[in-house]
């Protein structure tokens, strides 16, 4: 099988001939730090191990108001987003950027700027078509990534505070944006179709649970979010596309939710948070295909904790098909080159079908 063959047919609830293997991100200290312990980097590192990837498909989904560097210091600027946020960005270590200040504040602010959320070809930027193309040229598993409503507004627009209060103090509001949203973002998934983007997935990048579980109640995620869920789901079963989340923190109450929702795949399962692929396979089954859980904390200690994290889990989670190996994370520079390879090594042993 190709790698884009595999991970079509365990997305489609199939039984591919190994487990496929994604690692989508790696700090950049980590790969400096495997360069200094003797590889070449001329490649991205999934290549260089010879993992499936997924080409990852980027629209602008923003209000388009614009960047603009506000201040210019040694370690770090301060600029404005296409979303009015005012971020502090780091120069020389790698972590994500600071929000210092929200531009849209108040339900004045929010109706409007919603009018900005049109579609039209600066949607689609120069660099969107080249890394489609080169997705398509090398075979690629090709995902469409918009933004996830309630994560956009939370994470990007009101803040965290902001938004998750109003969800309880102006629900209307919230609805109002969140489905907008939606709408917005299948219209623009559609209006790249229209023009020749064909993809193999739909895949929401979002973080609505931490480490103790969801950022909001089921009831709230039932009333504001769960309807525009359903109906990106009925978008995706429409087009063929397998719908996939990837929801950092504890997803244990989440899960069910999103299953009701539509959603064919959870990813990356941290296992900070508590998550377990073993016990999830043992409760759901193939219902719904998991997609990571192999601990970086086990992967930077190796040897038999190595061992044991991979074979214990990727033997439970394959049964059946409806898995995909991943970090439970992005890949620390705790992580040895040795150590990686020994976990890229132990996935494939185990993984055979």
């Amino acid at each position: 099988m190709t790698s884009r063959e595999r991970l079509k047919t365990v997305l489609n609830f199939g039984i591919p001939d190994r487990v496929p293997m994604v690692d989508i991100s790696y700090w950049t200290s980590t790969v400096e730090r495997w360069r200094q312990e003797g590889i070449t980097m001329q490649l991205h590192p999934a290549e260089l191990f010879g993992l499936d990837r997924i080409g990852m498909v980027i629209m602008d989904g923003s209000f388009q108001f614009g960047e603009k560097i506000l201040e210019d210091h040694e370690d770090y600027t301060v600029e404005t987003d296409d979303n009015g946020a005012t971020l502090r960005k780091w120069k020389v270590h790698y972590a994500p950027p600071q929000r210092l200040e929200w531009r849209m504040k108040t339900e004045d602010d929010w109706l409007r700027f919603k009018e900005r959320l049109q579609i039209n070809e600066s949607r689609l930027t120069e660099d969107t078509w080249e890394c489609y193309q080169a997705y398509k040229q090398a075979g690629m598993f090709t995902a469409i990534c918009p933004r996830e409503p309630a994560w956009f507004f939370v994470e990007e627009c009101f803040g965290f505070y902001n938004c998750l209060t109003a969800m309880v103090e102006k629900p209307e509001m919230v609805w109002d944006m969140f489905s907008t949203y939606t709408d917005f973002t299948l219209a623009l998934t559609k209006y790249a179709m229209d023009r020749g983007m064909e993809f193999d997935a739909f895949w929401f990048l979002s973080d609505l649970c931490y480490k103790n579980g969801m950022l909001f109640s089921p009831r709230v995620y039932r009333e504001l979010l769960m309807p525009c869920h359903k109906k990106v789901s009925a978008f995706c079963r429409e087009h063929n596309l397998p719908l996939l989340f990837h929801c950092d923190g504890d997803v244990h109450e989440f899960i069910p939710l999103i299953m009701e929702s539509g959603f064919d795949c959870i990813q990356p399962l941290e296992v900070r948070a508590g998550n377990d692929v073993r016990e999830l396979k043992r409760r759901y089954g193939n219902k719904i295909v998991f997609f990571g859980n192999i601990g970086v904390d086990a992967m930077s200690e190796g040897g038999k904790r190595l061992e044991e994290e991979v074979r214990s889990k990727v033997t439970v989670a394959k049964e059946g098909g409806g898995y995909i190996y991943h970090s439970d994370h992005s890949v620390p520079p705790t992580v040895s080159l040795e150590n990686y390879r020994r976990t890229i090594q132990l996935v494939r042993e185990y993984g055979q079908y």
